[in-house]
């Protein structure tokens, strides 16, 4: 069997094809572990973690105890982020995989025909392929918007300075858990959505959801089109940042210091060369049966690239039902 991508659906897969007894090959082009680990769960619950314990100082719930603004150093904050990184990572590392008898190649993959991978000189044919390669963050083409003075969850960890005012397009879970970490590590927050936030989600536990928001001083501006970005001059490392957004057919400008687009992901099907392994796929991704076979039943594709839900629970679910079916084959000799 042969992998490619090494985030939570791939990994997942090549640890237990391994495990079975199958030649194992895993292909990844960029860090191991994918978004999950170097740009997604665990940046974002570290850092929400931080937020969460500089928000128990300021609660008022006890009697006794006289709630205070904590001292916040944004950049220590971000070494907490990283150091969590770091102590995760050696789970997802090549020598881990490559000790479970994985052969882990760091290079980009392509498909050159239907059961044939180049990855750098190697040349991978395989029984069975799985696509893991995940989604990445999507810049919508808003006037005025330049993709290299944004933030997207890909970028923002790396933010050492804290932002006076974020500025976050887009109310889905990224942009509300990022939204809520920032104003809890002292802040100011604005999040802009075209509809309502969270709208996937139960509307009687997303208005809690929204409720707590506001109360923690987060401003929301749902049902909104940003209709343009104005990019000020770099002051400091930073640049200015204004959305024009139009409500009702009233326009107004709001302004702010640093934004973060969280308007959606798009998955990686990307210099796959797809075509010649005989694999359809559309902008939401690659097109799978309930067994997650492709239009090529001998390559299947898990988590964000089969174009579903795009968490990483979803990835790991996605991995079982690969790895039961490698059990079928394996049982019945087929």
């Amino acid at each position: 069997m042969c992998v490619i991508g090494a985030g939570s659906g791939g990994l997942s897969v090549a640890s237990g094809a391994a495990q079975l007894g199958l030649d194992t090959v895993l292909i990844e082009r960029a860090e191991m572990g994918g978004d999950c680990l170097n740009t997604g769960c665990i940046p974002s619950k570290a850092l929400l973690a931080a937020g969460k314990r500089a928000q128990m100082h300021r609660k008022d719930d006890i009697k006794g105890i006289t709630p205070h603004e904590p001292e916040i150093d944004f950049s220590a904050v971000k070494d907490h982020v990283f150091d969590t990184i770091k102590t995760i990572a050696p789970n997802d590392s090549p020598e881990r995989f490559r000790s479970l008898g994985v052969n882990v190649i760091l290079e980009e993959a392509r498909f050159t025909a239907p059961d044939t991978v180049q990855a750098g000189n190697h040349i991978i044919k395989a029984r069975f392929f799985v696509i893991a390669t995940g989604s990445r963050a999507v810049v919508p083409p808003i006037p005025g918007l330049d993709k290299d003075k944004v933030f997207t969850n890909e970028t923002i960890f790396g933010l050492r300075e804290k932002p006076d005012h974020l500025l976050v397009i887009g109310g889905g879970p990224i942009g509300i858990e990022m939204a809520q970490a920032h104003r809890r590590l002292g802040c100011k927050v604005s999040v802009f959505d075209m509809g309502p936030i969270l709208p996937h989600d139960d509307q009687s536990n997303v208005d809690i959801v929204r409720q707590a928001l506001l109360k923690e001083g987060i401003e929301l501006q749902e049902n909104v089109a940003v209709k343009e970005v104005k990019h000020g001059e770099v002051k400091h490392g930073a640049s200015g940042v204004s959305l024009v957004i139009e409500r009702d057919g009233k326009v107004e400008e709001v302004s702010g210091t640093h934004l973060l687009v969280a308007a959606g992901r798009s998955s990686s099907t990307y210099h796959r060369h797809l075509e010649k392994a005989g694999v359809d796929f559309d902008k939401k991704g690659i097109t799978v049966d309930a067994h997650l076979k492709s239009s090529n039943k001998k390559i299947f594709a898990v988590g964000d690239v089969a174009g579903g839900p795009q968490f990483t629970h979803v990835a790991g679910y996605h991995a079982g039902i690969i790895i039961r079916q490698i059990c079928s084959v394996i049982k019945h000799g087929a």
